[in-house]
């Protein structure tokens, strides 16, 4: 047992006793065998906390929320298209909730709201299966971030499940129909000559609408007939074309001349092409070569390459790296769909008409 600290006294007298309030506490102390004055003090925890934001306001707008998620998409590098993405699809969630009167604030949204209200609308809309998935893609991304950094109790989008996609035919242009668009484009102007360029870089190296004009023009390497373009997750490839499209960007390249701007293709400003305006044109020249029957985008140039390299002889694991895929799986989607010398393959190496096995009379 310790000893006791002497009494205190009220301040300004001599001989007062001590308060009973304090009488009391000195009391059970010692009845308790404790020492009170000089008990130890309980020491704090030497773990910092993990949140990320504690300037960050306990109720925050909605504002707020899409700032501090995007913000953190910036720091891990994803490109300004993504960015882009990811804050449009937000601000959609919130129009499509305030319109059918549901709670449109980000921490009081609930899984209910997401499934039947979001996923719900869309499916009404009858909008496209990858539109929808790429959709709720970003929410479960978004919520993801918001409960992980402890500013949601709950993530409401844990249970969100893509929506299951047809599987048909991929729709590409046949060559009849690519020779009619290659026509379209007036190879006398700077506008035609760029796009006639554009159509031949995408049919031959399938790259993404969006890899083509983030092209710079130090990754255009003609000695090699290379290009260094830059992916998705900012992932870098080297894809490769032949004689024919590096004939037609050395002529685009004298047109185009010195710029301030980087960009390999520019606009008749010169300033660089945007995405928008590269989808009409193609889209344009679609009417103007009477393409029916199938979408006339930059993304069916890329179906249309895959399907001419497989038919062509290409094996799917060199497709692979010049498309830029993670994995084999929509490779294998072409080559199921497009490759139609399996037969033909199969009739020339069958192991029993090589063995010559004949049925036993």
């Amino acid at each position: 047992m310790c000893r006791s600290s002497p009494p205190m006294y009220a301040i300004g007298t001599k001989h007062a006793a001590p308060s009973n309030r304090f009488s009391v506490m000195l009391r059970n102390a010692k009845k308790k065998g404790r020492c009170l004055v000089n008990s130890p003090v309980k020491r704090r925890t030497n773990r910092v906390s993990t949140q990320t934001d504690r300037s960050f306001s306990a109720k925050a707008s909605n504002e707020e929320w899409i700032d501090l998620f995007l913000q953190d998409c910036r720091s891990r590098n994803l490109s300004q298209r993504s960015i882009a993405y990811y804050d449009s699809t937000l601000r959609y969630l919130l129009q499509v909730l305030e319109e059918q009167q549901q709670c449109a604030d980000f921490d009081q949204i609930t899984a209910d709201n997401l499934q039947r209200h979001f996923l719900g609308y869309m499916l009404g809309k009858q909008l496209a299966p990858q539109t929808i998935n790429g959709r709720l893609s970003c929410c479960r991304i978004f919520f993801r971030f918001l409960h992980q950094h402890q500013h949601i109790p709950t993530n409401p989008a844990s249970a969100l499940t893509s929506v299951k996609a047809p599987k048909d035919a991929i729709a590409t242009f046949s060559q009849n129909e690519l020779v009619r668009l290659l026509r379209q484009p007036d190879q006398s102007t700077f506008t035609g000559l760029r796009d006639y360029t554009i159509l031949l870089l995408l049919l031959d190296t399938g790259i993404r609408i969006g890899e083509l004009l983030g092209l710079r023009v130090n990754d255009l390497h003609m000695q090699e007939r290379e290009l260094r373009v830059m992916g998705k997750g900012a992932k870098e490839r080297r894809v490769p074309f032949q004689k024919t499209c590096a004939k037609s960007l050395r002529s685009y390249l004298a047109e185009r001349g010195n710029l301030p701007t980087p960009a390999l293709f520019v606009s008749i400003d010169n300033q660089p092409l945007q995405i928008r305006s590269l989808q009409e044109r193609i889209h344009d020249y679609g009417l103007m070569a009477k393409v029916t029957g199938v979408r006339v985008s930059p993304h069916t140039f890329r179906h249309t390459m895959a399907k001419m390299y497989i038919r062509n002889g290409g094996d799917p694991f060199s497709l692979q790296l010049i498309l830029g895929h993670s994995c084999l799986d929509m490779v294998q989607i072409y080559v199921r769909l497009f490759n139609n010398e399996v037969r033909e393959q199969h009739r020339k190496y069958s192991p029993v008409e090589h063995a010559q096995i004949r049925r036993r009379r």
